[in-house]
């Protein structure tokens, strides 16, 4: 009853996060533009954004595929995901999720969209532990608010092996906050906290900087610091680094990269004394169609205490 309680007020909070990112935001009209205001009288043919076909600059929609470009001085590529869009300046490929493991930034004001994502762990025999594959589905709905914010909603489910029953796992809040713009400090970064009502075990805090930028036209990394404690039970503690890069193959329609993913746990019982773990491999992004991404991430595990492989499939629809 209590998880189910915690669910009802959760999905009250999501329609209060609704209500407030689908304010009306005109990127056009509050985007920085620096360079516009310094060329105001160059005249309006030349406020076209390079890279656009004719008619790109008539765009007044809030999505990252349709936001109108802006302008931002000493910031020139041929590749549309790397326009500037919105209040914050931020191109289009770091409006949406490029990353599995790793996350980069905030979405902008007004944007919201659901994913669904199918995680499969394959234990590794020398652990000696159970050799069922753990399942878990997550739904994840994500909200661009106002201020440099963005609100996530997680409800997970799991299921142990082919016989195993699904359950309800954990509600997870996450709430993000960058503190400046877009382009302002390299790397921009960003304070993340979550919060994870777990059903049947204790509660969990977790807490990232999440850092991430461009490197040259097409390839773009992220890279977060994780700090996760238990609330409850041995109270355990887990130190992480996760690290990622991507190279855009073809623009807003196919990208490839590598992700990485290491761990460190302890306990309240033997502080100090880690148990690590450590999964990395191949990274594909699928967009075929403007609103829609496929990810694939097949993780292989690294040394003894790391599971044999951890796939990740993320299907994401922006609204």
């Amino acid at each position: 009853m209590r998880f189910w309680t915690r669910l009802l007020t959760l999905l009250l909070a999501v329609f209060a996060a609704s209500v407030i990112s689908a304010a009306p935001v005109d990127p056009a009209a509050n985007a920085k533009n620096k360079s516009d205001e310094n060329s105001a009288d160059n005249g309006a043919e030349e406020e076209k954004e390079p890279g656009t076909s004719a008619g790109e600059e008539e765009r007044t929609g809030t999505h990252s595929w349709d936001a109108p470009a802006i302008r931002v001085e000493g910031h020139d590529s041929d590749l549309r995901e790397e326009d500037r869009i919105g209040s914050y300046g931020m191109p289009r490929w770091a409006a949406r999720r490029r990353f599995n493991r790793c996350r980069v930034y905030v979405r902008p004001e007004g944007q919201f969209e659901f994913e669904f994502w199918s995680v499969h762990e394959v234990p590794r025999r020398s652990n000696h532990g159970s050799e069922a594959v753990s399942n878990e589905w997550l739904f994840e709905a994500e909200f661009g608010l106002p201020y440099h914010f963005q609100f996530d909603l997680y409800l997970v489910f799991e299921k142990s092996g082919n016989f195993g029953t699904l359950e309800p796992a954990e509600i997870t809040t996450e709430l993000r906050w960058a503190p400046l713009d877009w382009g302002v400090v390299y790397s921009n970064p960003t304070l993340y906290l979550e919060y994870a009502f777990k059903n049947g075990g204790p509660d969990k805090v977790e807490g990232k900087l999440l850092l991430g930028d461009e490197i040259v036209p097409r390839v773009h990394w992220g890279a977060n610091l994780v700090y996760e404690h238990s609330l409850g039970g041995d109270h355990e503690n887990v130190l992480g680094i996760v690290a990622a890069i991507s190279f855009t193959v073809i623009d807003e329609v196919l990208s490839v990269g590598w992700e990485h993913q290491s761990e460190f746990e302890d306990t309240a019982d033997d502080r100090g004394h880690y148990i690590d773990s450590h999964i990395s491999g191949p990274s594909i992004q699928l967009r075929p169609l403007p609103q829609m991404h496929i990810n694939i991430v097949p993780l292989i595990g690294i040394g003894g205490h790391s599971p044999g492989m951890k796939l990740y499939m993320v299907l994401g629809w922006e609204f």
